[in-house]
């Protein structure tokens, strides 16, 4: 097989909307906005590539990829074929030795799911999609404020580390990120990281000590994010056995999706 850079998917359009429409085979990201895969050619940092066998195209991904970081993650995998999958992975292994590399998946994909197995890859719970549709519960937002240079070192402290969205890169993103408070008695109780400058905004990150759980601040914080968020619309990924998260997202209004479930899997190149 061969591996083909490629800057436009215009031949590819039969195998793209065949497997776009395979429950097994399709693309969570594409699933949520095309886009993801059509401006992937427009961006510095994203590169696409076919995987071809005597010009049948067997395979077709999107990764972003950063030196800087030696992070790459997949955007985009379109395979049902093994080989193509497994060549594709050979390519990446052999150009970016010793970087991360993170797969977000359909958790159905066979193909994909037993070729990371192989790799030793880590697999974090299977996701689900949910999207705010329903009203807002009448609760109080008073406590919830925007960050603002008064609370960065106590929003630093409390932020999760093991992500890459920490606290330190949010604040080097504030154009593509709000970030939301929760406040008492001079103390940061919790916060929600949700980005700003797309029609369907995600949420990142939510968390509230846990001393201060069960008090309401997460629910607050999802009410004023939303409302802040208008007229545009907000989802958020939940494991799938996360019954708490679940439940506080449906009181914010939000609504499982069906068919549009991902997986997490990564590792580093050796």
């Amino acid at each position: 097989m061969m591996i083909k850079r490629i800057q436009s998917f215009e031949e590819y359009e039969d195998f793209i909307h065949r497997l776009s429409h395979h429950p097994l085979y399709s693309d969570p990201h594409f699933t949520h906005n095309k886009n993801n895969l059509y401006n992937a050619v427009k961006k510095n940092d994203e590169y696409a590539f076919a995987v071809l066998d005597h010009d049948r195209i067997e395979g077709l991904f999107v990764w972003l990829i950063l030196p800087g970081e030696q992070f790459i993650e997949m955007l985009i995998g379109f395979t049902e074929n093994t080989a193509a999958f497994s060549e594709m992975l050979l390519y990446m292994e052999k150009n970016y030795p010793g970087f991360q590399m993170d797969f977000v998946f359909n958790p159905r994909n066979p193909v994909i799911r037993r070729q990371l197995e192989i790799k030793g890859a880590k697999f974090e719970t299977e996701q689900q999609k949910m999207l705010q549709m329903k009203a807002l519960p009448d609760i109080s937002t008073e406590c919830i404020e925007l960050l603002s240079e008064r609370w960065e070192d106590q929003y630093c402290r409390l932020h999760r580390k093991e992500t890459y969205w920490t606290a330190e890169r949010i604040l080097t993103a504030q154009d593509r990120f709000r970030v939301l408070l929760a406040i008492r008695d001079g103390s940061v109780q919790g916060y929600l990281d949700v980005t700003r400058c797309h029609a369907e905004n995600e949420i990142y990150d939510l968390f509230v000590k846990p001393e201060a759980s069960r008090q309401g601040y997460g629910l607050a914080m999802l009410v004023k994010a939303v409302e802040l968020n208008k007229p545009h619309q907000m989802m958020v990924l939940v494991d799938v056995d996360a019954e708490e998260e679940i439940q506080l997202y449906t009181e914010a209004g939000f609504e499982i999706l069906e068919g549009y479930n991902s997986v997490l899997a990564s590792y580093r190149i050796r």
